[in-house]
Parts: C-alpha cells; sequence; structure tokens
C-alpha cells in the first residue's frame, strides 16, 4: 500500500512552480526559434537570392546538430550541473537567434542554423534531468505536461 494516498499528496512548492514555469517558457522559446524561419523563408528567398534547395537546406540544418548532439548533450547533463547545461545551451540558441536576424549571406545563415540546433540540443535532456533530480515522482507527469505544452504552445502562437 503506498506511503502516501492520492488525498494526501502535497502540491508543488513555490520554487518548484517557479522552475516549472521557468522550464515551460523554455521550451516555447525553444520552439519558437527552431520554427521562425520558416516565416521569414519568403523574405530570405527574395533578399538573400536564394534558391529552393538552399532553403531546404537552412531548413534542415537545424535538425543535423540537434539530431546529432543529443546523445552527447545528454552525456553532458549526466557529468555535470545541469544548470550550467542548460544555462550554457539557452545562451547559444540565443546568440544564435539574435544573429540571425542581422546576417546577410547565405552560408552565415545557415552556419547560425547548425550553432541553434547545436544549443537547443541541451533543452530535453536537461529538462528530463531536472525532472528526475527536483520534482517528487507524484509531480513528473504535471512537470513534463507543462514541458510538453510549451513545445506546443511555441509554434502554435507565434505564427498564428
Amino acid at each position: 500500500m503506498p506511503a502516501r494516498t492520492v488525498l494526501q499528496r502535497k502540491g508543488l512548492t513555490g520554487k518548484l512552480s517557479a522552475v516549472l514555469a521557468l522550464l515551460g517558457i523554455s521550451a516555447f522559446i525553444n520552439y519558437v526559434d527552431r520554427g521562425n524561419l520558416s516565416i521569414a523563408a519568403p523574405m530570405l528567398k527574395d533578399e538573400l537570392g536564394i534558391s529552393a534547395s538552399q532553403l531546404g537546406l537552412l531548413f534542415s540544418a537545424f535538425f543535423w546538430t540537434y539530431a546529432c548532439l543529443q546523445p552527447i548533450a545528454g552525456w553532458l547533463v549526466d557529468r555535470f550541473n545541469v544548470n550550467w547545461v542548460i544555462a550554457g545551451g539557452f545562451l547559444v540558441w540565443s546568440a544564435a537567434t539574435a544573429g540571425t536576424g542581422i546576417v546577410h549571406a547565405f552560408w552565415t545563415l545557415f552556419a547560425l542554423r547548425l550553432i541553434l540546433g547545436a544549443g537547443e540540443s541541451v533543452a530535453y535532456p536537461s529538462y528530463s534531468k531536472i525532472i528526475a533530480l527536483h520534482f517528487p515522482e507524484e509531480h513528473r507527469g504535471l512537470a513534463n505536461s507543462v514541458i510538453a505544452a510549451g513545445w506546443c504552445w511555441g509554434p502554435g502562437l507565434a505564427y498564428s
């Protein structure tokens, strides 16, 4: 028989609620950043004079580094302080996103998309590690659902 029944469960503390809100906002920003290029694509084609195949390379570049670096990001959060890993990743992906608005050449934009994927690759492993370390088992479903909601709300609100 479980030590606590459903009626005896405690709610999240104020600190954990704040952490959860920040994780959800981070996931929201993460998914806005990865898809923002698709909104600007028609203007980019004209302004930079890029072809449809180059545009396809720009769209896929993010996922090349994102997918390849996921295992490395998981290794990093298992061996180093997850707070520093996610902070570093957030810094990298924010800088790449900021740089995207000021570049005027295909290859520079391509490099920034690769960097964006590298920075964002730490997000999911970091979210999982933070939840596992700090959230009681009875609240992990809620924590995961807030992050998943951020993933859905990001593109849903940003591109509507």
